[in-house]
């Protein structure tokens, strides 16, 4: 070997060597400290165990949601155990999930564990470019790093120079922006517009023009901005659902998709039918793509009536307990069919 190479060689074996070292003693050090202090979703990845559950439910807010003046406050996945008494429900639920961060939450349970289904909430309202750019996206992204499979000096490496999707609100409304312009659906009666962003300003418009107050303006067009869209195979929510499909397969458990539902009464009220046809379209493509890969998918799509929704300013998926015991029951009676 050439001298100069065979140099060059021993240095870079020296600082792999370097690097080893540092990774053990940070591992063995200030990674724990870090992982607890910076990371909420490990502790989800390993409660399956500890509760021994055989059933982990993985959802965001639309869990846990409920109304101050509720007797009843049980959340979706309390609502699931009772109904199904003769297994153990874990709730693994975090403000703001999605596909993506369920995949890793899925993936770093302990190989030894008891989970045979994994229940995972299929927010429509997630493939679209308000929720893909939120602002609180960043966060998630930061607590994601930690949940990688790669050493732990190389994932403080990248928290310390920011090697995770992050943007200020300045940036984030300047992806918003541009995405809803390219975010498209096809045709639908009625509607004389092919983007989000064109059916948006329309709307606004026509609104305005009749004198509507600014509360429900802003709720319209938001519904437009969440759901004038086409959810297809390169949308990164169907990719990260994909991951989570094949990762199911690997580890032996039964996928469930619960395609949770949205106030499609208000909805046809403040923009028309042709939003809620769309909602439809987007719901029947999770079912026709993962019901023939094996996965349970629960559409709940049209069960929850507008007086079941908490929330009256923005969209959301937060029911009242009627709502709540509606979903469960359809995700109870999947499971018991599986």
């Amino acid at each position: 070997m050439n001298p100069s190479l065979k140099k060059l060689a021993l240095k870079f074996l020296l600082l792999a060597a370097v690097l080893a070292v540092l990774d053990v003693v940070y591992r063995y050090t200030l990674y724990e400290r870090d992982l607890n202090e910076g990371c909420t979703l490990m502790e989800r990845s390993l409660k399956p165990v500890a509760e021994g559950a055989d059933i982990a439910y993985l959802g965001e807010s639309s869990n846990h949601a409920v109304a101050d003046d509720e007797d009843d406050k049980r959340f979706i996945s309390d609502m699931l155990q009772d109904l199904l008494p003769s297994h153990k429900v874990c709730n693994m639920d975090k403000d703001a999930c999605h596909a993506g961060i369920y995949y890793d939450i899925l993936r770093n349970i302990p190989d030894e564990n008891p989970v045979r289904v994994a229940v995972v909430t299929v927010n429509l309202r997630s493939f679209s470019a308000e929720w893909i750019y939120s602002s609180l996206e960043v966060p998630l992204q930061k607590e994601q790093v930690f949940m990688r499979k790669a050493p732990a000096l190389y994932k403080r490496m990248l928290l310390a120079f920011k090697g995770y999707a992050h943007w200020n609100e300045e940036e984030r409304n300047v992806k918003v922006r541009r995405a809803l312009k390219r975010q498209a659906f096809d045709p639908v009666a009625g509607v004389p517009y092919h983007t989000a962003t064109e059916w948006d300003r329309g709307l606004a418009d026509s609104l305005n023009a009749v004198g509507t107050d600014e509360a429900t303006v802003s709720m319209a067009t938001h519904y437009v901005k969440c759901f004038a869209c086409r959810i297809d195979e390169n949308n990164p929510r169907v990719r990260d659902l994909d991951c989570i499909v094949r990762l199911c397969e690997r580890r032996h458990w039964q996928p469930v998709f619960l395609i949770l539902p949205d106030n499609e009464e208000q909805i046809d009220e403040m923009v028309g039918h042709g939003l809620v046809e769309l909602l439809h379209r987007n719901a029947a493509f999770i079912v026709q793509r993962y019901t023939p890969k094996g996965v349970t998918v629960v559409n709940c799509q049209g069960m929850v009536a507008d007086a079941d929704f908490r929330d009256r300013d923005y969209p959301t998926e937060h029911y009242r307990m009627a709502g709540r015991q509606a979903i469960a029951e359809a995700l109870a009676q999947a499971i018991e069919k599986h």
